[in-house]
C-alpha cells in the first residue's frame, strides 16, 4: 500500500497528517523514543511530544514506563476497528441530536417564492423525495399519467418504499411490463394500480410524475425523452409546498385527462352517401 493512501485512510479515521506519519513510522520501527521519532519525521523535538501525546490519548500507541519513554504502535487491525466503532457511535449520537431539531413554523405571510424549489439530477431529486416520504404522516399518492423510464420507477420506488404509511401509486398501462424490473423495490406498503391507458406517444416528450406527500404539497418529477429514449441529463423536479398551487396543478391534470377521454369517445362523422 502506498504511504499516501495509508495517510488518507488514517485521516478518515481521525488522525492528523503528522499523527498519521508518526504512527506509520512507529509501525516500521516497532518502538522508538520521542527523539528518534523527531529525527524520522523531521519535526522539531518539542512538537513531537504533542503528536505522540495526541496519538496516545486517541488510543493508537502505547507508552513504556522506562526513561526515556519508548512509544509503540498498537496493532493496526485493533485500532482501526476501535476507530471505526467510535466513529459509528459518534455518528449515531449526532444523528439523534439532529433528529430532535425543530424547524421554524411556516409564516402565515409567506412570500410567493418561498414554497417553490427546483432540483436537478437523480441524486438531489432522490434525496429530497426520500426526505418528503420519511417526513410524511399521511397516505402518499403517486400519479404518473404517461409511461416513464424504468430509471424513474426505480427512483420513485426506492423513496416510496421507505414510507411508514400506505403508498398508492397510479401508473400508465405502458409501465406494466416494467414493474417486474423494479419488483425488488416494492414494499408491502405500496399499492400499484394501472389506471391510465396506453396511447401513442411522440418521440420527443416530457412526462410529469406527481407525488403528494400531504394535502399541502406536491413533488413534480419531470423526465424528458428524445427519440423515445430517456435523457437523464434533463431530469429535474419541483417541490411545491403551497396548497393552492397543488390544487390547481391537480385540477389541471384531471381536466386534461378528462378532455382527452371525451375526444376519444366522440363518434366519428360518417361521410354522406
Amino acid at each position: 500500500m502506498r504511504e499516501e493512501e495509508a495517510v488518507r485512510a488514517l485521516g478518515t479515521l481521525g488522525l492528523t497528517g503528522k499523527e498519521a506519519h508518526a504512527y506509520l513510522n512507529l509501525l516500521e520501527q516497532r518502538a522508538a523514543t520521542a527523539q528518534q521519532v523527531s529525527q524520522l519525521l523531521g519535526v522539531q523535538y518539542p512538537a513531537v511530544y504533542r503528536v505522540l501525546q495526541s496519538l496516545q490519548s486517541k488510543g493508537w500507541i502505547d507508552v513504556s514506563q522506562e526513561r526515556p519513554n519508548r512509544y509503540r504502535a498498537r496493532a493496526p487491525r485493533i485500532v482501526a476497528e476501535e476507530a471505526r466503532q467510535s466513529k459509528h457511535d459518534d455518528l449515531l449520537a449526532a444523528s439523534d441530536v439532529v433528529a430532535e431539531l425543530k424547524e421554524a413554523p411556516a409564516s402565515k405571510n409567506r412570500e410567493a417564492d418561498t414554497d417553490l424549489w427546483i432540483y436537478k439530477g437523480a441524486e438531489p431529486i432522490g434525496r429530497k423525495l426520500r426526505e418528503l416520504v420519511l417526513a410524511s404522516d399521511n397516505q402518499i399518492l403517486c400519479v404518473s399519467p404517461f409511461p416513464v423510464a424504468p430509471e424513474i420507477l426505480r427512483l420513485l420506488f426506492d423513496a416510496l418504499g421507505r414510507s411508514r404509511r400506505v403508498v398508492r401509486v397510479v401508473l400508465s398501462e405502458g409501465n406494466r411490463p416494467d414493474l417486474a424490473e423494479v419488483g425488488a423495490l416494492l414494499g408491502r406498503n405500496i399499492r400499484v394500480q394501472f389506471r391510465f391507458p396506453s396511447r401513442p406517444l411522440p418521440k420527443t416528450r416530457l412526462a410529469h410524475t406527481y407525488v403528494f406527500p400531504s394535502d399541502e404539497e406536491v413533488f413534480i418529477l419531470n423526465s424528458f425523452y428524445r427519440g423515445g429514449a430517456f435523457v437523464s441529463a434533463k431530469l429535474h423536479a419541483l417541490w411545491v409546498g403551497d396548497m393552492d398551487f397543488v390544487r390547481v396543478q391537480l385540477e389541471a391534470m384531471l381536466l386534461e385527462l378528462s378532455e382527452r377521454s371525451s375526444r376519444k369517445a366522440l363518434p366519428r362523422a360518417h361521410p354522406s352517401a
